[in-house]
This record gives structure tokens, sequence and C-alpha cells, in this order.
């Protein structure tokens, strides 16, 4: 029985011992983690700001374009206007 228990403590040990690392691996994990998750926000940040810039350049375009087609439809009116 001795022999038995001396076995099973001994198990027990090695066990104990080879899982003593999960603390730190679970924080290296965590902190890993925490990293790519603010890299991440960072990209999505990046892309929504030029998107932004993006939209910002299209409407300024289309508003542009807007104002050419109004200034050549008065000045077509009025041409139709003189004659």
């Amino acid at each position: 029985m001795k022999k038995v228990f001396s076995i099973v403590a001994v198990a027990g040990i090695v066990a104990f011992a080879s899982c003593g690392d999960a603390a730190e691996a679970a924080k290296k994990l965590a902190d890993s983690l925490r990293a790519d998750s603010i890299r991440l926000a960072n990209i999505a940040d990046s892309t929504a700001k030029a998107f932004s810039a993006d939209s910002a350049k299209q409407a300024n375009a289309a508003d542009s374009a807007a104002k050419a087609v109004a200034a050549d439809s008065v000045a077509k009116a009025a041409e139709v206007k003189k004659k």
C-alpha cells in the first residue's frame, strides 16, 4: 500500500509541477490577445478615417458637379431666353 501511495504522490507532484506554468502561459495569451485587439482597433480606426475622407471628397466632387450643372442650366436658359 505504501508503494501505491508513493507512486500516486509522485505522479501528483509531477502533474502539479507540470501545470505550474499554466498561469504564466495564460498571462502571455491574455497579453497577446490584448495587443491583437488594440492592433485591430487601430486598423478599424484608420480605415474609418480613410472612408470618411474619401466620402468627403466624393461629396465635394458631387457638390461641384451639381453647381456646374446648375450654372450650365442657367446659362442655357439665358441663351434660350435671348433667342
